[in-house]
């Protein structure tokens, strides 16, 4: 049998699309912490960081795309020794492969990242930073309280905005150190101190800084005791690059002083315009019910007239009527229908023979007058 070499050959792709399965099979270059020095750096018109790593004996390809880069707390630059986490895996338009960074950060806090890094994980794997936890700040708080340096300009800041929005606030501060070494317990002792007061509001944080300078707040005794609070608590730990354990177990997370206080408070002004709305809408629905009322007073006064005037025609019609049946019994009336009445000389009608005697004088009248009669004879009916 008489074989091609083209019967047993595979394509460039498929060499690579191989290699690359395999490295995305091995456990070992999913997460990696590679150290070394940065060269050829450079950022593409898209954001993406392309650079390598190199130490004395190899040099190693390297990307970080944009959504990493963006989070970056310093701007690489070539010679920089840093640690990066990253994978590994084949680019395969190219053949080659190279390190897919997600994290980087200067040599020295390599070490501390991977440690932060674990106690993160583990806490979100127990819950502490579930979105099912968070409490809703109350807009309208009676009583907040602070932890912060005292004097700090976070404090001042946090302090003035507060009393500004909603000046009939009243607010407890808890000193406390922010960085260093005892800051950790400083903190936790001022949130102890916090649990017994009946705040509505607690607020911890601090101005920015560098991100060892924010250690403290990535304490794991003081963000488990967070987790316990009994009111709801707002972070305000640096600026908007920067995230703490503190941030993500607390209810709520702001970058700024200012934007504590504007979390913890409604504006005053909101307040009165509020106000304004409510009254009126008062207003309005006091001019509705003035109006319903008006229509049913009107209502009530077209039925009342027609009551009125139909009552009046039903009485003026009976007295007709009565007026009529009093015409017709008018003796006069009587008369004129041929009849007569006789009277006795006193005025008194006759009704019967038996009043008269002969020889009594009376009177016939009729409709057109009378005649004076003397009784003859007085003949009853047998």
């Amino acid at each position: 049998m008489n074989l091609k070499p083209e019967t047993f050959a595979v394509t460039v792709s498929q060499v690579n699309e191989y290699i690359k399965k395999i490295f995305s099979q091995d456990e070992n270059l999913k997460y990696l912490m590679v150290k070394g020095e940065i060269s050829n750096f450079k950022v593409g018109p898209n954001g993406h960081c392309y650079f390598s790593l190199k130490d004395k004996k190899s040099t190693i390809g390297a990307v970080m795309f944009n959504n990493a880069s963006r989070k970056l707390a310093f701007v690489p630059k070539d010679g920089d020794e840093v640690i990066c986490f990253a994978s590994v895996s084949v680019y395969e338009a190219r053949g080659s492969y190279q390190l897919y960074v997600e994290h980087m950060q200067s040599t020295g806090q390599g070490q501390m990242l991977v440690e932060l890094e674990e106690l993160k994980r583990k806490l979100q794997a127990e819950g502490l930073f579930d979105e099912s936890r968070k409490r809703p700040i109350n807009k309208y708080p009676n009583r907040i309280g602070v932890i912060s340096a005292l004097n700090s300009a976070a404090l001042k800041d946090i302090l003035t905005n507060i009393k500004r929005r909603l000046p009939t606030v009243e607010i407890f501060v808890f000193p406390s150190l922010v960085q260093g070494e005892e800051a950790p317990k400083s903190l936790l002792k001022a949130f102890e101190l916090s649990q017994i007061y009946p705040l509505d509001t607690l607020i911890i944080g601090r101005g920015g800084g560098a991100s060892e300078d924010l250690n403290a707040f990535n304490d794991e005794t003081l963000v488990r005791a967070i987790s316990t609070s009994k009111m709801p608590v707002i972070a305000a730990v640096g600026h908007e690059i920067d995230f703490t354990l503190v941030d993500f177990v607390a209810d709520a997370r702001v970058s700024t002083p200012t934007g504590a206080a504007e979390k913890a408070t409604i504006d005053k002004r909101e307040i009165f315009q509020q106000l304004d709305d409510a009254e009126e809408q008062m207003e309005n629905a006091l001019r509705r019910q003035v109006a319903n009322k008006l229509n049913n007073i009107k209502s009530i006064d077209e039925k009342m007239d027609y009551f009125i005037r139909n009552k009046i025609t039903t009485t003026l019609n009976k007295v007709d009527a009565y007026n009529s049946n009093l015409d017709n019994l008018n003796p006069t009336k009587v008369l004129e229908r041929g009849y007569s009445i006789t009277r006795t000389s006193d005025g008194k009608v006759v009704k019967s023979v038996k009043e008269l005697n002969p020889n009594d004088k009376t009177e016939t009248i009729f409709k057109d007058g009378k005649v004076i009669n003397k009784v003859e004879e007085v003949i009853e009916n047998e």
